[in-house]
């Protein structure tokens, strides 16, 4: 999360319900899958809920068919609620942390943020920002960590937020996924996008100095990055980072970048063109799958079913 300013509501959507939310998976290409599950078993405390390897027809939706056989396990917290990780095993590469296009982080609802982030490093996370409070709530904090392979994530800690955003607060040590953060070149054409899809609704858009970003991008101590946030349901946002128009995209393994390469959210409906999958974690739902102006992959998965 980064947002060291008090949120703004934006009065062209106010008083609109989101459409689309919570946050279900976000998936993560990996290098290897063994390593990287037991890395976050001991780094995060997520424990395997269902594996598999990847269909063809859920490939072919995702513009990726050469991933299709790829193996694949969606981790989480106790339980079997949303905002789950679903890492994908592609052969990918290192790739630098939060310096490329597209979705640059999943950020993880925490208790105790300094905590987490000490155990994930130990478990060999890299640390790219330490916990550090936000100049809106200072109860609100958050540090930043990358896998092996360059997939960020942020590790916040809201309980103690007492403004007008809807987050959802940590349960266990370390909690869902609730925000998922887009890297883009063009943020108007990015979240014009969402809006129009009616996914969410916007509510702040302002330019902050972030560290985290300054360090990764190499961007001067004074530079401010121009972010802009919407409000999906369940507790959820996704947050729209303006990235410089000369950021590389990703590289890619299988036809998926590596690190952060797709979000899923539920959605509260469907219309004529969606596709129904068997396999788990879909268990028959229909989902659609757009790729943004940017190129970032979205799944929007119907709401009654996934799992």
């Amino acid at each position: 999360m980064s947002c060291p300013a008090p949120i703004v509501e934006a009065p062209a959507t106010a008083g609109h319900a989101s459409a689309c939310g919570p946050i279900l998976w976000a998936t993560m290409a990996v290098g290897d899958l063994d390593s990287s599950v037991a890395a976050h078993a001991a780094g995060l405390g997520y424990a395997v809920r269902t594996q598999g390897r990847i269909g063809a027809d859920l490939a072919g939706l995702w513009g990726a068919p050469e991933v299709a056989g790829a193996r694949w396990a969606l981790i989480g917290p106790p339980g079997h609620g949303p905002g789950a990780l679903r890492l994908i095993e592609t052969g990918a590469e290192a790739a630098a942390p939060l310096a490329s296009l597209g979705w640059a982080a999943a950020e993880l609802s925490v208790a105790d943020a300094d905590a987490r982030l000490t155990t994930a490093t130990d478990a060999g996370f890299r640390l790219l920002g330490p916990a550090r409070q936000l100049g809106s709530n200072p109860a609100i904090r958050a540090g930043q960590l990358a896998d092996r392979w360059g997939g960020a994530l942020y590790l916040t800690d809201v309980r103690g937020h007492d403004g007008r955003l809807d987050l959802h607060r940590a349960e266990h040590d370390v909690d869902r996924c609730f925000i998922a953060v887009l890297a883009s070149a063009d943020l108007e054409a990015d979240r014009s996008w969402f809006e129009a899809a009616g996914i969410g609704r916007r509510i702040s858009d302002r330019r902050l100095a972030v560290p985290v970003l300054q360090r990764c991008l190499g961007l001067a101590e004074d530079a401010e990055t121009r972010i802009s946030s919407l409000q999906l349901g369940g507790g959820c946002l996704i947050e729209i980072d303006a990235y410089p128009a000369d950021t590389p995209p990703r590289r890619t393994a299988r036809g998926l970048p590596a690190g952060v390469a797709l979000i899923s959210l539920a959605a509260p409906a469907v219309a004529t063109g969606w596709t129904a999958i068997p396999a788990p974690p879909y268990h028959g739902a229909r989902i659609r799958v757009d790729r943004l102006p940017g190129g970032a992959l979205l799944e929007r998965v119907a709401a009654e079913g996934g799992a």
